[in-house]
């Protein structure tokens, strides 16, 4: 005997303009499950002159809804512009539904930190950790923590397909995950 078995779908939203946080209180208000991916970023701010960690949606203007019976209702939240669908035909399509295990998978790596962008510090980063660089001419560049300094640190970047011993000042680079 062959049982069918529905794994969990999810859907995707997409939000109105910044209302991507206001969406998912809308919707958990109606008793939906909903996941907005984020990310943690840190910046010195501009007048306090002090280093500041925010929360930014990953997606920016999306959001998962978990599919149920009632999943359609999320429609007549304010802040939710629409429901992702498929362009297959010259009608309206299905809605783009997502595997669990995926929605799981973005899960672990938002908890894991790996779309954070944290500065380095000195004290917190060992030899041969990965770093990225996130100011500068070389912003994007990841790298092998080869020495640490008392206010820089040498990395080996790989540029132009050479491996480069690259000193930067910690304040310009960032954690990987």
């Amino acid at each position: 005997m062959n049982k069918h078995v529905d794994l969990p779908c999810w859907f995707v939203v997409k939000t109105r303009p910044s209302s991507d946080l206001k969406a998912g209180e809308e919707i958990l208000a109606l008793g939906q499950a909903v996941y907005l991916p984020q990310y943690r970023k840190e910046y010195r701010h501009p007048r306090q002159n002090r280093w500041v960690t925010r929360y930014y949606p990953l997606l920016n203007g999306y959001l998962f809804v978990l599919g149920s019976v009632h999943w359609h209702r999320v429609l007549n939240c304010s802040a939710v512009e629409k429901v992702l669908r498929s362009q297959a035909g010259a009608g309206v399509g299905e809605p783009i539904m997502i595997d669990d295990a995926t929605v799981q998978a973005i899960r672990r790596a938002q908890d894991a930190g790996e779309f954070d962008e944290l500065r380095v510090h000195g004290h917190s980063v060992a030899v041969g950790e990965t770093v990225k660089v996130t100011e500068g001419a070389l912003i994007g560049l990841k790298g092998a923590v080869a020495g640490i300094g008392e206010k820089d640190i040498t990395m080996m970047l790989n540029i132009l397909g050479r491996e480069v011993k690259t000193k930067a000042p910690v304040e310009m680079l960032g954690r990987i995950g």
